[in-house]
C-alpha cells in the first residue's frame, strides 16, 4: 500500500472510490437483473423481516440500505447497532434474515450478534471486504465488496461499496420475489451504472472544499442534517469530521430539529445541509429556512441554488437521489480531510482510534 503521490491513505481512498465501485458492480449488473454467484435465489425463500446489525460506518451504510430494502424489495427491514443489539436479549424468529456488515470481517461486536443469529438457527449473510475474515467463515453466506486494502482509519471507500452492495442486494430479492417492474429494473440498473461517474472527482469540488475548510475551524459544533437516506449520509458526514478533526458535530434528520436542536442555532453553529434535488427538497428546504431564520451558519450542499446559504457547493444535477448521494458523499469526506489537515492532525491515524476494533 503507497500513496501514489497523494498527501494521505485517506485521500487516496476518497479518490479510488469511483474504481472500487466500479470493480464491486463487475460481473454483478446484467442486462435486466442483478446476479450474485456468492448467494442462492432460494435465500430470500420463508423470509419476512431482514435485520442488519453493524457498527460505525458500516452502521450507516446498513441505515442507508433499510430504506432501499423497504422501497424496492417490500421486505420488513430493522436496523440494530452491533454492541446493544447483543445485549438486549432481542427476539430472533427463523423468518428473518439476517445481515452483518463490516470491513475487516473482524468486528467483536458484531461477529459475537453473529453468532448470536446462527445459534438462533437464522439465515446469515455477510457483507465484508475481507475475504477469510471471522464473519466469512462463520455466516452462510459472503458478499465482498472488493473494496482493496484500506488503510485511513477513517473509513471512505468501504462505506461506499457497503452501500452499492446493499442496494444491489435489495434489487436482487426485489427480482427473486417478482415485486420490481421492468421500468424500474431497468432505471435502476442504469442508475448504478452511473455512480462511477458520480465518484469522479474534479479539481474543482476539491478546490471548493479546500477554500470552504478555512471558515469551519471554530464555533460551537456542527450539524448535519437530510432526509430519508441523506440522514445516514449526514450521520457518515459527521462521524467522519468527529474521527478526523475532533470538532463535535452530529448528524440529524432535518425534520428532527423543531424537536428541541434547533435551541442551539446561532452564527456559530453550523449547519451543513443535504439538499438532494430528487428527493424532499421542499421539506429540507423548509427546515433549512428555519435554521437560517435563527441565524444559524449554513452550509448548503445541492445542485439546485439555495439563496439562504452562507456557503454552497453545487454538485451535479443527476436525475435519480442515489447518484446524488454519492455526489454529496465526495463532498462530506473532501471536507471532514481538508478541515483535519487545516488542523494539523494525523488524518490517516487519528488519537484513540483502532483500524479494526476487536475489543469490546
Amino acid at each position: 500500500a503507497q500513496k501514489d503521490g497523494y498527501r494521505f491513505f485517506m485521500e487516496k481512498e476518497i479518490y479510488e472510490q469511483s474504481a472500487v465501485v466500479s470493480d464491486c458492480m463487475l460481473g454483478r449488473i446484467k442486462d435486466n437483473e442483478i446476479l450474485f454467484d456468492e448467494i442462492e435465489k432460494s435465500i430470500i425463500d420463508g423470509i419476512t423481516e431482514i435485520k442488519i446489525c453493524a457498527c460505525g460506518t458500516s452502521y450507516h451504510a446498513g441505515l442507508t440500505s433499510s430504506y432501499l430494502f423497504e422501497r424496492l424489495s417490500k421486505i420488513k427491514c430493522s436496523i440494530e447497532i452491533a454492541s446493544e443489539f447483543r445485549y438486549k436479549e432481542p427476539l430472533l424468529t427463523k423468518d428473518t434474515l439476517f445481515i452483518v456488515i463490516s470491513q475487516s470481517g473482524e468486528t467483536a461486536d458484531t461477529l459475537e450478534a453473529l453468532k448470536m443469529a446462527k445459534a438462533a438457527g437464522l439465515k446469515t449473510l455477510v457483507v465484508c471486504n475481507v475475504d477469510n475474515s471471522s464473519m466469512t467463515r462463520t455466516a452462510d453466506a459472503t458478499i465482498l465488496t472488493r473494496a482493496g486494502i484500506e488503510k485511513g482509519v477513517a473509513s471512505t471507500k468501504a462505506f461506499s461499496t457497503q452501500t452499492v452492495v446493499l442496494w444491489m442486494l435489495a434489487l436482487y430479492f426485489a427480482k427473486a420475489k417478482n415485486l420490481i417492474s421492468d421500468e424500474t429494473m431497468q432505471k435502476e440498473l442504469h442508475t448504478l451504472r452511473e455512480v462511477p461517474k458520480s465518484l469522479c472527482i474534479s479539481d474543482k469540488i476539491h478546490e471548493k472544499t479546500k477554500r470552504l475548510s478555512k471558515r469551519y475551524l471554530h464555533g460551537h459544533g456542527f450539524f448535519f442534517i437530510g432526509r430519508d437516506v441523506f440522514f445516514p449520509l449526514a450521520l457518515e458526514g459527521a462521524l467522519k469530521l468527529k474521527e478526523i478533526s475532533y470538532l463535535h458535530a452530529e448528524g440529524y434528520p432535518a425534520g428532527e430539529m423543531k424537536h428541541g436542536p434547533i435551541a442551539l442555532a446561532d452564527p456559530e453553529l453550523f449547519t451543513i445541509a443535504l439538499m438532494p434535488q430528487n428527493l424532499l427538497y421542499d421539506k429540507i428546504k423548509s427546515n433549512v429556512e428555519e435554521l437560517s431564520a435563527r441565524d444559524s451558519t449554513i452550509c448548503a450542499i445541492s445542485p439546485l441554488d439555495f439563496d439562504l446559504a452562507d456557503d454552497f457547493v453545487k454538485i451535479n444535477s443527476c436525475d435519480h437521489y442515489m447518484l446524488e448521494f454519492f455526489e454529496m458523499l465526495i463532498v462530506l469526506q473532501l471536507f471532514s480531510m481538508e478541515i483535519s489537515i487545516r488542523l494539523g492532525n494525523d488524518v490517516d491515524m487519528p488519537r484513540n482510534l483502532a483500524k479494526s476494533v476487536t475489543v469490546e
